[in-house]
């Protein structure tokens, strides 16, 4: 059925761009929902010839998002390394095509895209430095306060927790907590999560507290310094009650 409107559509207005790319966007999610992803990565294929051939050009808004479907797709069916080159592809023509709002949200979701698939790779230190671009771009273009902001700072949060810089994990799950507190309320369950996500690093961090304190003991010389790192963790305890 889909199919049959976009061929009606393709007959009607070949050159109408907005109402071809949204069609052809509908069509992707629902096979992605249907979990046929590799109809989906030759749907997008379809659409990005399509906008290729109404634009004449490749450095076109149209043409970095169709780029950055086809990196999401590929990255659906595991194919890691061929979406981290999409998503330079992408990177590459938001760069061409300047400073507009729409290109640099692009680009940060290109980005924060690569950044996933770095940590999924385990070369934590190229995600980290790529989720700090894409935040950055967040930030100047939607302001410290917006969900999207937020959900970058979970990223944040979370790979720095797996590096055990987990002072940094806490402040920006903190600053996520901020967001999801003033925008979506105390009891919303995004809220919930991020406050027990911050609960959990906070314990991890007294753990780790008390792991380094054990330690000093069994050496069986910094008495004072283990002390120091077991009342640090019990201030952590007595602060979550």
């Amino acid at each position: 059925m889909y199919r049959k409107a976009l061929e009606i559509d393709l007959e009607a207005q070949p050159d109408n761009h907005l109402l071809l790319s949204d069609r052809y966007r509908y069509m992707m999610t629902v096979l992605m929902e249907q979990g046929k992803i590799d109809e989906a990565i030759k749907m997008n294929k379809e659409s990005l010839a399509r906008m290729l051939h109404i634009h004449g050009r490749e450095d076109h808004p149209d043409i970095a998002n169709e780029y950055l479907g086809v990196g999401l797709l590929l990255m659906k069916r595991n194919r890691l390394d061929d979406g981290l080159q999409m998503f330079d592809k992408v990177i590459e023509l938001c760069n061409k095509l300047g400073p507009g709002e729409d290109n640099r949200t692009t680009l940060a979701a290109a980005l924060s895209n690569q950044a996933i698939i770095r940590q999924q790779q385990g070369d934590l230190e190229a995600a980290t430095e790529l989720f700090e671009k894409s935040l950055a771009i967040y930030v100047e273009v939607h302001g410290e306060m917006h969900p999207e902001v937020a959900a970058h700072y979970l990223n944040m949060a979370l790979i720095y927790g797996e590096q055990d810089r987990l002072d940094d994990a806490i402040r920006f799950n903190d600053k996520a907590l901020q967001i999801r507190r003033k925008e979506l309320g105390e009891d919303h369950p995004y809220t919930a999560k991020c406050f027990a996500r911050l609960l959990n690093l906070k314990l991890d961090k007294a753990a780790a507290f008390n792991k380094k304190g054990l330690a000093l003991m069994k050496a069986g010389g910094d008495y004072a310094g283990a002390v120091k790192l077991f009342r640090e963790a019990l201030e952590i305890y007595i602060e979550m009650g």
